[in-house]
């Protein structure tokens, strides 16, 4: 096929003939023009996949009808890299930093906004919060403990140390149970008795059983029910075995062993100026029966003693209980420095070999501070089940033949303490 052909079926294509066609020169000689470098293309967006361009030949007449063509599509560009992620904050970190508010450096760059939550950061943390009310809390009450204890002082202070009991007063206490505190105790109050004078007995023990064994009938008054009332204890004493004036504990309420308590610990002086209002001589005799144990009765009686005696027994229980006592009734103002201490061993059983090695360490131990020891004896028991005073029977037992020499030793001493004293005067 030649060129006349080609153009005969371009032009039937589009509805004419070849004989209209006329090729003709030129007369303007076209050269051609040197390249020119393209420039870099632009990464063509997604949108731009088709482009049209129009194709003329520069020997052919120009067509009524441009032809299309097609490119291929741009491939899409690569993103860039996303910046690397910041690195966590530790958890105790995080924690201290909840306080205050976040860090804007710490938050990515980014082109768009972000739409975020009202953050907690600003607000401080709940578990840090209620830490710090509760030590709010404890530092109030502290500062009020000491203030009601300075006014306790001051209070305290101000009123002063009545003036020393012109009586004896003999103190017995335990730090253990079951040695026979209460027993050795009636049996003393009722052979304490000095010439022109009277023997008192105090019962500090809220167990409330000296009654018992002073052959007293119990009632329910007692120095708890006295305390605050206006009522005087001289006014409630009840006379028991051999003439012993007895004021018991009594059966106390909550409210009136709360009230009790309450006084005693406000006022370091309170059983001393309770005995200062009973107007006791020089020939009168007060033995205290003390709880068992270190207790606010007990630190009451030693500040008034003159005598200690400390009950306790000859087994290895007992002995355990000397650096104790020793500690307590050797402190800073415990007990006046003018008072003595000594100990007693009761419920000794001569029988058993144990019993009387115990014997020897505790003699080794206290030395002259063991004043008595006071024999294993059941008349003591039986005394008290049939109701009958065991420090009064014809033919006394081997227990009360020992209680009777220690309240011997003990008339001598105070004997002794008021000469001195009136040679100091």
């Amino acid at each position: 096929m030649n060129r006349t052909d080609d153009i005969s079926s371009l032009f039937s294509r589009f509805g004419a003939s070849a004989g209209s066609y006329h090729e003709f020169e030129s007369q303007i000689d076209y050269k051609e023009n040197p390249p020119v470098p393209e420039p870099e293309k632009a990464p063509a967006s997604p949108e731009a996949a088709l482009t049209i361009e129009v194709v003329a030949d520069s020997a052919e007449a120009p067509l009524s009808e441009p032809l299309v063509s097609i490119e291929p599509v741009a491939s899409m560009p690569e993103q860039p890299a996303s910046e690397p992620a910041p690195e966590p904050v530790p958890v105790a970190e995080a924690e201290q930093n909840l306080a205050y508010p976040v860090d804007a450096q710490l938050v990515p760059p980014t082109s768009q906004p972000l739409i975020t939550q009202p953050s907690l950061a600003i607000l401080p943390a709940a578990p840090n919060r209620l830490r710090n009310l509760l030590a709010e809390v404890v530092q109030a009450r502290e500062v009020e403990a000491q203030a009601l204890a300075e006014e306790a002082v001051r209070q305290e202070a101000a009123r002063g140390r009545p003036a020393k009991c012109k009586a004896h007063v003999v103190v017995v206490v335990s730090l253990k149970g079951g040695v026979g505190k209460t027993t050795l105790a009636a049996g003393l109050a009722s052979r304490l008795r000095l010439e022109g004078g009277r023997t008192l007995a105090i019962d500090l023990d809220p167990q409330n059983a000296l009654h018992y064994y002073l052959g007293v009938e119990q009632g329910e008054s007692g120095i708890g029910s006295l305390n605050g009332a206006g009522h005087l204890w001289h006014d409630r004493l009840k006379p028991g075995f051999d003439g012993v004036l007895l004021l018991a504990y009594g059966v106390l309420g909550d409210d009136e062993n709360h009230a009790l308590m309450h006084a005693m610990h406000e006022d370091r002086h309170w059983l001393a100026r309770q005995l200062d209002s009973m107007d006791l001589g020089a020939s009168d005799v007060v033995l205290i029966d003390t709880p068992t144990g270190s207790t606010a009765s007990l630190a009451q009686a030693l500040d008034v003693a003159d005598e200690v005696i400390v009950v306790t027994t000859a087994d290895a229980a007992s002995f355990n209980t000397l650096d104790p006592i020793e500690r307590l009734l050797n402190a800073p103002h415990a007990r006046a420095a003018s008072s003595h201490c000594h100990y007693v061993v009761n419920q000794f059983d001569a029988s058993r070999e144990f019993s009387r090695d115990m014997l020897e360490v505790f003699k080794r131990r206290l030395g002259q501070q063991l004043m008595a020891v006071v024999a294993l004896d059941n008349t003591l028991g039986e005394a008290l089940a049939y109701g009958r005073n065991p420090m009064s029977a014809a033919e006394p037992s081997p227990a009360c033949e020992d209680v009777l020499q220690l309240a011997e030793q003990l008339k001598v001493r105070f004997k002794t303490s008021c000469a001195q004293e009136v040679e100091a005067q």
